[in-house]
């Protein structure tokens, strides 16, 4: 704000700024918010912990470190305090997870608020988030991608909001530093947090404003997010950049030419989708959000990086927010410059269609609706219940072991949510701790050279030609759940073993 500008002045510019913006729609948007956390809540005991969720927990109780292949500490720091807290408690643990998705509803709200929406845009754009299948679906687990949404979302809002003042007269710097701290949260969940902010950076020095870039709590956030992300780094560059690694996974497992159409899906079958693509289209095109043209090429850039990455059709979700706000409020200009209410009934319609989907996808049912989507069927696969029964088997196998035997067995899992289920539910009913040659289980450590025999839990045997006898002692079947992946597990016992283990253990390592 000049400097010469009477106190009084300044106070009035103020003002007028900070009240440009239309009210809040509090009731709906918090009903909305609250009832979608209920909802959540009251289901996250349907069903046990999810393969990821016990990889968190595991991770957080016994390896804890700067650390791991394919995500930063937050989460596993989360689901340690949270099983400290109250151990075993579903409802405790899936807390944090409900509570994010409530707060992204209310700051989609906030978004359309910030870009001039009404109460009734605040609400459409709110709403949209709701019904959104990833990010309801997202708010039953605690995961990294549960909480990438939310952190990318306050970073756009608090940058939104900085432009909408700047452009009134009114500098809140403050606003860049709270963005920059966000991000550095954003960091010790997920580095795409700063594929975001090169895409913003890169956005604003192509079409503006330009003024951000010269300001030093821009520059100084950045070395904020720099600092706190070094520990990881020195993590990363100590263990030969495996975040590398998993990205290559991630692109063995991806179409790259269904990366928009699945993201779409995600977003939202009726609505969602359809306020992203409109909502992109005004935020490059509507004069009325001109100032924000840089979200648009934001967008446009990490869509583009992402199909060329081939990444996962979730990994955009922390742009979904934003997008059903424009086009929320791209909605609303559109109905004042033709005058007339025409249409008005269509959310009535469109929004319990688009509703249909997610909730099927929830625990409500003795099992979810699969969608005849492979994307989604895969993500609704990690319902699983039988991680508890395969720990029972395996530790009776272990305990039915001679005891001089035993002393000198170690178990190895076949892959990452294998060994973190026994890790989990298995270390109560006696058996040590867990290893495996699986992403970032490999890096937890390699078994003692003193092990001269191996229990292996897997349905394949790629250890086996390094051993010189094994025993199957027993198969992992439940009959109840035709979703479980441990159904038909063997529990297998290799002894006589050809290699130590530290020769062994750089030769196994599987993605």
């Amino acid at each position: 704000m000049p400097a010469f500008l009477p106190a009084v002045e300044q106070h009035d510019v103020r003002q007028r700024a900070t009240s440009s913006a239309a009210p809040l729609a509090r009731v709906p948007v918090l009903l909305l918010a609250g009832t979608t956390a209920v909802l959540l809540l009251l289901l996250s005991g349907r069903y046990g912990y999810l393969s990821d969720e016990l990889y968190f927990l595991a991770a957080g109780k016994y390896y804890l470190d700067w650390g791991y292949m394919d995500q930063q500490p937050l989460v596993p720091l989360l689901a340690r305090w949270a099983d400290a807290v109250a151990p075993g408690s579903l409802l405790v643990f899936r807390i944090v997870p409900a509570l994010v998705t409530a707060a992204g509803i209310l700051l989609t709200a906030l978004i359309a608020r910030e870009l001039g929406g009404d109460r009734r845009a605040q609400t459409l754009a709110a709403a949209a988030y709701a019904v959104s299948p990833w990010l309801l679906l997202s708010g039953h687990w605690l995961a990294a991608a549960t909480l990438a949404p939310l952190e990318w979302g306050v970073v756009l809002w608090l940058l939104i909001r900085w432009t909408r003042l700047h452009h009134t007269g009114v500098r809140r710097d403050r606003l860049l530093w709270a963005a920059s701290a966000v991000a550095a949260v954003g960091v010790q969940t997920k580095f795409q947090v700063v594929l975001l902010g090169v895409a913003v950076l890169s956005s604003v020095a192509a079409v503006g404003p330009r003024r951000m870039l010269r300001r030093p709590a821009l520059w100084g956030g950045a070395g904020l997010v720099l600092g706190t992300a070094a520990p990881t780094l020195l993590w990363q560059h100590r263990n030969g950049w495996p975040a590398l690694d998993m990205g290559a996974v991630v692109a063995s497992e991806t179409r790259r030419w269904l990366f928009v159409p699945n993201a779409l899906l995600f977003s939202g079958v009726v609505v969602g989708a359809v306020l992203c693509c409109y909502g992109l289209w005004q935020l490059l095109r509507s004069p009325e959000l001109a100032r924000y043209r840089f979200l648009g090429w934001t967008v446009v850039g990490l869509v583009l990086f992402f199909v060329v990455a081939s990444g996962r059709p979730n990994y955009p979700a922390g742009l979904f927010g934003l997008l059903f706000a424009a086009g929320a409020v791209g909605l609303r200009h559109r109905r004042e410059r033709r005058g007339n209410n025409r249409g008005r009934w269509v959310p009535w319609v469109a929004y319990p269609l688009s509703a249909l989907l997610p909730i099927a996808l929830l625990p409500i049912y003795p099992l979810p609706l699969l969608a005849a989507h492979p994307e989604l069927t895969n993500y609704s696969r990690m319902y699983e219940t039988g991680w508890p029964e395969l720990a029972r088997t395996t530790a009776a196998a272990y305990r039915g072991l001679p005891a001089e035997l035993r002393e000198d067995t170690v178990v190895v899992a076949e892959s990452y949510p294998t060994a973190a289920a026994l890790d989990v539910h298995g270390r109560e009913l006696g058996l040590p701790r867990v290893y495996s040659p699986h992403r970032g289980y490999w890096f937890f450590g390699a078994p003692p050279d003193s092990a001269r025999a191996m229990l292996y839990v897997g349905s394949e045997q790629p250890l086996a030609p390094y051993f010189g006898e094994r025993e199957q002692l027993d198969t992992v079947r439940t009959e109840h759940d035709v979703v479980n992946i441990a159904r038909g597990v063997a529990v297998t016992l290799h002894t006589e073993p050809e290699l130590s283990w530290s020769e062994l253990w750089p030769r196994i390592r599987t993605a």
